[in-house]
């Protein structure tokens, strides 16, 4: 087996795009990043590998953090990772981290650190194809416009505490600025605004949701659900599927997205190096 760098999004795209849409679904974090890539050059050059047999791809690899982001490989996985880990080593690439499916994501934290690797989340990749009926709470459904941004700039700050990855306000008010004038953040509003969630990562045929947000006072009303669910709906009139992540540590969120018609067909894992 042998690592193949290469510099240019689009290059490494036109290489890797056959293996990556094989699972599409499981893929799409990787391949949002990728396809991200290609239409907003980065300012940091990114990191673009993957790993072949022949002329087969068993891995590709992207990193733009300092988190390394694992697609699902194929074939010898194992010889894959450690045919990765071996030449990240070599060339002294610097890993703050790695995200991939559980199992080739444990394998490459047990070889790049066997001691101070630590479990950062446990996630849950659910696909939905359509959704399933459901209530949904007394509002609608709207897009979220400049004037939002204090309260999705602040709710989103809470969205990262609670999920132990904070981040300063200044960042959190840049990125909610750029997503609501990307039209991305979707906002439920029963007289007042009471949850959020925010379209992502677009591929081929799938889009991925994140940043699903109700604040405390509004919980346990069903808001999370008719957000979700109302903004699945229109989202899969433009694309097949919609996806996400979860975390498994939270059966809450787990159930709700069960409930709309979300099914789980991979296990993720994020882990942090020393």
């Amino acid at each position: 087996m042998h690592v193949q760098q290469l510099s240019c999004p689009e290059d490494f795209l036109s290489r890797v795009r056959d293996f990556l849409i094989r699972q599409e679904d499981i893929n799409n974090l990787p391949l949002g990043i990728l396809l991200n890539l290609t239409a907003v050059p980065p300012a940091k050059p990114p990191f673009l590998a993957y790993v072949a047999a022949g002329e087969q791809i068993c891995l590709a690899m992207v990193m733009t953090t300092g988190h390394l982001v694992l697609a699902h490989p194929e074939g010898d996985w194992r010889r894959a990772i450690e045919t990765a880990t071996t030449w990240l080593a070599r060339h002294n690439i610097p890993l703050s981290g790695v995200i991939g499916p559980r199992e080739p994501a444990q394998h490459f934290a047990r070889l790049w650190q066997p001691q101070q690797s630590q479990v950062e989340m446990e996630q849950g990749i659910y696909r939905l194809d359509a959704v399933l009926p459901v209530s949904l709470s007394p509002g609608r459904l709207r897009l979220a416009h400049s004037g939002d941004l204090d309260l999705v700039s602040s709710w989103l700050e809470d969205f990262c505490r609670e999920a132990l990855t904070p981040i300063p306000p200044e960042q959190a008010r840049k990125v909610a600025a750029a997503g609501i004038a990307d039209n991305t953040y979707y906002l439920w509003e029963d007289k007042e605004v009471v949850s959020m969630a925010k379209k992502t990562r677009p591929t081929y045929s799938g889009i991925a949701i994140n940043q699903v947000f109700t604040p405390t006072e509004y919980r346990r009303r069903g808001y999370a659900t008719s957000c979700v669910a109302s903004l699945c709906r229109l989202l899969l009139t433009e694309y097949k599927f919609c996806c996400l992540y979860t975390d498994l540590a939270n059966p809450t969120s787990n159930k709700i997205y069960r409930d709309i018609g979300f099914r789980r067909v991979a296990d993720s894992v994020s882990f942090k190096f020393s």
